[in-house]
């Protein structure tokens, strides 16, 4: 499993200046490299002596690697395109998909492969182009003794530097061993939702809701509220500002939620957390006009992903199931119908909290779900 550590960077200015100037180029270049495959030349040859880069040839080679990957994905979003087109055509449908544009990295940064950068005595030294020539700088940051012991033991992987606010920051990919799991325990399942932002069932019995949902309701319109006021005063660099306010706000929301979850699975020897499959939730669910607008800026996917590796950290495997009538079926009798609000009354006399009906749903469901397909267990 891959995690990553964010490290400081303290920078003279003639060593900004050539950091800055560095990422520019890299994203120019990966650019350029883009550009040319999109428009029919083949680049999987590429060598750095194929390439017009102000850049160390260490770092060229990352620009051809990293522009391959997105011409890839790119011809093989292309190629899902061009198949519903198919598709629809052949349904004699008026419809048409347009074709996905290509894709244009807009913000600074650069990667460093993990053979190109040394940590050594609280310095990150990397290759950097000083008067046409490849010359290595050692920057000086602020590493706790909690990175050097993992940066240590670890197996690093690429460094990204890359703009955080106004700073200039190195983002370092290091392996960690996925310890063995066990079913020899406890389930949790987890119903993720707008109202509660996540409700756990363990098949203990112990519930327990996490999060304000109203208050994260109130964050999100007052935010609306801003951006709308700043808009109509044409101040653009104020909305970006508090977009990213917003953004750093709900994320560590999501990170406390996330690690409430985990510990509390931990300290009832949880070994399974079940989540809903994610995916086509905003179809699914029933809006209105007070929860249209969170629905689709909530970030449902963030923060199981979030509890996903803090749980696979914690030796704690994670499932999806089906999430088809999670929050409508009755455990006691079988029976589908709707809640009426939050409240589930069964007519076989079961009553329970919605969202505590759907995990606890979730945590007896068998059914696990993979990327398209659905397979039982006994």
């Amino acid at each position: 499993m891959q995690l990553s550590e964010t490290i400081k960077l303290y920078m003279t200015k003639e060593q900004k200046s050539l950091i800055v100037t560095t990422m520019n180029q890299y994203i120019n270049t990966v650019n350029s490299l883009v550009s040319i495959a999109t428009n029919g030349t083949s680049i999987s040859k590429y060598t750095t002596a194929d390439v017009n880069a102000s850049l160390p040839s260490a770092l060229t080679n990352q620009c051809i690697r990293d522009a391959k990957s997105i011409v890839n994905k790119y011809n093989k979003d292309c190629r899902k395109v061009s198949a519903k087109n198919k598709k629809l055509a052949e349904q004699k449908s008026s419809i048409t998909i347009k074709e996905p544009t290509v894709p244009v990295l807009k913000r600074p940064c650069c990667y460093v492969n993990n053979q190109n950068f040394k940590i050594k005595d609280n310095c990150i030294e990397f290759p950097v182009l000083i008067n046409g020539k490849s010359r290595r700088i050692a920057i000086r940051t602020s590493i706790t003794d909690h990175q050097k012991l993992i940066f240590a033991n670890a197996k690093l992987g690429t460094m990204r530097i890359v703009y955080k606010g106004n700073k200039i920051v190195a983002q370092i990919v290091y392996e960690v061993a996925e310890p063995e799991y066990t079913d020899d325990g406890n389930v949790m399942g987890i119903d993720l939702g707008i109202k509660c932002p996540a409700v756990s069932y363990i098949s203990d019995g112990s519930v327990k809701f996490y999060g304000n949902g109203r208050k994260n309701k109130y964050m999100r319109r007052h935010y609306k509220y801003l951006r709308k006021k700043l808009g109509k005063a044409k101040k653009p660099d104020a909305i970006k500002r508090i977009n990213n306010k917003e953004q750093r706000i709900m994320k560590d929301i999501d990170h406390k939620i996330s690690h409430d979850i985990v510990k509390t699975a931990v300290s009832h020897d949880v070994k399974v957390i079940k989540l809903e499959r994610l995916a086509n939730i905003r179809s699914t669910t029933r809006t209105s006009r007070k929860n249209n607008h969170s629905l689709h800026i909530w970030s449902f996917y963030r923060l199981a992903q979030f509890i996903e590796y803090k749980a696979k950290l914690a030796g704690i495997k994670v499932e999806y199931v089906n999430p088809a009538y999670t929050s409508q079926k009755c455990p006691v009798c079988g029976n589908v119908h709707h809640a009426n609000d939050r409240n589930y009354t069964c007519s076989c006399g079961f009553h329970i909290h919605r969202d505590l009906l759907g995990a606890m749903n979730i945590c007896n469901s068998t059914e696990y779900v993979g990327d398209s397909n659905i397979r039982y267990t006994a």
